[in-house]
């Protein structure tokens, strides 16, 4: 999946909604960010293996491989120079499931901030802000689960 540049803020909320992926996501990065970025990855999605490519295309073209905590390491003692592009691994099938977001507990959160007086579009919001999702995920999340207690 090709995402280009994450954005400069909200990256973290960007790679939460990547935390589920399973096919390979393609970044780019600014080499004055690399580190950061990395260690976001590290923090949202966990010790992925990575590869961080740098000048492809060109002659001093450089491919590093590894875990992202193996490549901060790297990455903190070689500073970055040049285009920099990420290749991360997809989501494990089980950890894709671990991190999907499940609708009960979505539209519980929601239901639990409503119940103090909160007006459903804003508890929706809220819940969305607080677990990366869209407002429409966390829509659908709780329809899905309402539709489970009418069948």
């Amino acid at each position: 999946v090709f995402e280009g540049f994450l954005p400069r803020r909200g990256r973290k909320k960007a790679l939460a909604r990547l935390a589920a992926e399973e096919r390979t996501i393609i970044l780019y990065e600014a080499p004055h960010r690399l580190l950061a970025t990395l260690e976001d990855i590290l923090a949202v999605l966990g010790d992925r293996r990575v590869a961080v490519a740098r000048e492809l295309t060109k002659q001093f073209e450089e491919v590093y491989r590894g875990s992202v905590a193996q490549s901060l390491e790297y990455f903190r003692a070689h500073p970055p120079r040049g285009e920099i592009t990420l290749v991360l691994e997809g989501a494990r099938r089980a950890d894709a499931a671990k991190d999907a977001p499940d609708a009960a507990g979505v539209a519980a959160e929601v239901l639990e901030i409503e119940a103090r007086g909160t007006p459903r579009n804003a508890a929706i919001k809220e819940v969305a802000r607080r677990r990366g999702l869209k407002k429409r995920e966390v829509y659908q999340a709780l329809l899905k689960v309402k539709e489970g207690r009418d069948a």
